[in-house]
């Protein structure tokens, strides 16, 4: 049993691996050819689809394979932790990179709290304000903590830029809305928890041969 779950964990890994391209050519196939009930074309989102459920394996193995990982840090990176002084180095660029990736994504989280608004009237006469800008920021329960973004409502009809006022009279043109889709909010946040644990429970770990 374990030989052929080793068998199937160096197949997928190895599907990972290799088999991205074909992840590349269904998109370009949905993209320019459009859907098609074609059977190669079902086999081949199939594959892809299969590959994306393959992609989170990598990653696993990495976490829980230390040879593995060594081995990809020095390739990727050129990182190797052969005595204590790499290891120092190697921990060094640890912390600093999880203190931008914290940073990065606390900045794009804030951004998804930040609304802006724009009403323009072209027909206002000249020396009059044309428009009003108005930027703050908006938490909404209903938005904010919903991850696939279905509870989303436009309450307000925006214009798109340069198109014909509707016939109906106002030639007024409202633009708004959240820099970062506020979908967005529950998975940056989920990202920053899970990474501010992990590190620390990581780092926590006893070293070999030492009881910190």
């Amino acid at each position: 049993m374990k030989k052929i779950l080793l068998s199937l964990h160096k197949a997928v890994i190895t599907y990972f691996a290799w088999g991205w391209p074909i992840v590349a050519a269904d998109a370009a196939l949905e993209m320019w050819a459009g859907a098609s009930s074609a059977p190669w074309r079902s086999f081949l989102n199939t594959a892809a689809f299969a590959w994306i459920l393959c992609a989170p394996v990598a990653p696993i193995t990495l976490l829980l394979d230390r040879s593995r990982r060594e081995r990809a840090m020095a390739r990727l990176c050129g990182l190797r932790e052969d005595d204590e002084r790499e290891r120092v180095v190697t921990g060094e660029a640890a912390r600093a990179t999880l203190l931008l990736a914290l940073s990065f994504q606390s900045f794009l989280l804030v951004m998804s709290l930040v609304n802006v608004h724009l009403t323009w009237n072209p027909l206002v006469p000249k020396g009059e304000k044309h428009g009003v800008l108005s930027v703050g920021f908006a938490f909404n329960s209903s938005q904010h903590l919903d991850p696939f973004g279905s509870s989303v409502k436009n309450k307000t009809p925006m214009t798109i830029l340069g198109a014909t006022p509707p016939a109906s009279g106002s030639a007024t043109s409202e633009f708004g809305g959240f820099l970062i889709a506020p979908s967005a909010f529950p998975i940056l946040a989920l990202l920053i928890l899970i990474q501010v644990a992990a590190f620390k429970a990581f780092s926590g770990r006893r070293y070999e041969g030492a009881d910190l």
